[in-house]
């Protein structure tokens, strides 16, 4: 046999990496499972995440913080929706303790913050540096965001809903109220009669909730021609964002304004916005505040509105579910509240109406 040559030695073997051998599953293996994303938000949850996402936060903006507004307004959309404010004030508070939570790992993650010993845990580090009443609110906040995501960790309180009392809807002020307000108008200083007209216009004329007197814009006034040269302003109310009812102001004085202040506005606020381009966020209760500063009566908003909701429910020819519509409600409790403010129907009266609506029907 032919002699071979000498071999050179074999190498020693390279030791594979962890990413040598892992590598190849490393690379493929998916994101931890989240228990919240988009497609777990509920009806309405994706209006509700692209407004709360960009919600402002305090202080330098940090990539940190940023993450976790965006995952503090996940949150968010998944709890019950309470008010726009609500979620705004949820996004902020949320936002707080999950940079809290992160200031170590520098890892955002409201699976490990919002558990109930987290949330406790960060709880007792407020406790003595707030009043008790603002960690009460921190408490309810936290403890609704945790629910979503550990519902056995944050169980509902024991004493059941149906056993607490609801809350009566405020009383709608007096008729006589909203004229009195009108007559002290013409008497203020102009920066207060503008704010006093546009809140009054925009609530007994259209029915808006304080939150969305601040938030019409100049451009969410518009017309509509009802006829030869009959011209009604049409006010639109956006709920995040998305355009939720739209809201004819049928008394020509009050529409006059709005479509007069729309046009001086553009495509701003309606109302008037502070140094920072924004609408303040206490500006209707600071026109009460001012009232009463100068011996006048206060501004009840929300009694304002449920007048304008017991007027509109008697006026002749509004059935029950255009009145849901336009007040933008899924019920009528502010009525059940004050059913000794609605006429009280005899039989013939109630049956005389009925037979009024069929024959308007058939004549249809």
């Amino acid at each position: 046999m032919g002699r071979h040559k000498k071999m050179a030695a074999a190498s020693p073997p390279t030791p594979a990496s962890q990413n040598d051998v892992y590598g190849p599953f490393l690379e493929a293996a998916p994101a931890p499972v989240r228990k919240l994303t988009r497609r777990t938000l509920p009806d309405g949850g994706a209006a509700r995440l692209a407004a709360l996402s960009t919600v402002s936060i305090y202080g330098p903006v940090t990539p940190l913080k940023t993450l976790a507004v965006q995952r503090a307004a996940l949150v968010v959309a998944h709890t019950p929706f309470v008010s726009e404010y609500q979620d705004r004030k949820a996004t902020r508070l949320i936002t707080r303790v999950l940079v809290d939570d992160a200031l170590d790992s520098q890892v955002v993650d409201e699976e490990r913050t919002l558990t109930g010993a987290g949330v406790a845990r960060w709880l007792a580090r407020q406790s003595g540096r707030v009043t008790p009443r603002s960690l009460t609110t921190y408490r309810l906040i936290l403890e609704a965001a945790g629910r979503v995501l550990y519902p056995q960790q944050f169980p509902p309180s024991r004493r059941s809903r149906a056993s607490v009392p609801r809350k009566k809807a405020p009383a709608a002020v007096p008729a006589e109220r909203v004229t009195e307000l009108y007559t002290i108008a013409s008497t203020l200083r102009e920066g207060l009669r503008l704010r006093l007209l546009l809140a009054l216009d925009l609530i007994t004329g259209a029915g808006l909730r304080a939150d969305e007197v601040r938030e019409v814009l100049g451009t969410d006034v518009s017309m509509v021609t009802i006829g030869p040269g009959h011209d009604v302003v049409v006010i639109t109310v956006r709920r995040f964002g998305v355009v939720h009812r739209r809201v004819p102001v049928i008394s020509p004085a009050k529409g006059h304004r709005l479509i007069t202040r729309a046009g001086e506005v553009g495509s701003a606020p309606l109302m008037p916005v502070t140094t920072s381009g924004q609408v303040s966020r206490n500006a209707v209760n600071k026109i009460g505040e001012d009232l009463r500063k100068l011996g006048h009566v206060g501004f009840d908003a929300v009694g304002l509105r449920n007048r304008w909701i017991v007027d509109l429910a008697v006026r002749h020819g509004v059935p029950a579910a255009a009145l849901l519509r336009l007040a933008g409600v899924s019920d009528l409790r502010a009525l059940a509240d004050q059913v000794d403010l609605l006429p009280a129907y005899s039989p013939e009266q109630l049956a005389q109406i009925l037979l009024a609506a069929d024959e308007q029907g058939d004549a249809a």
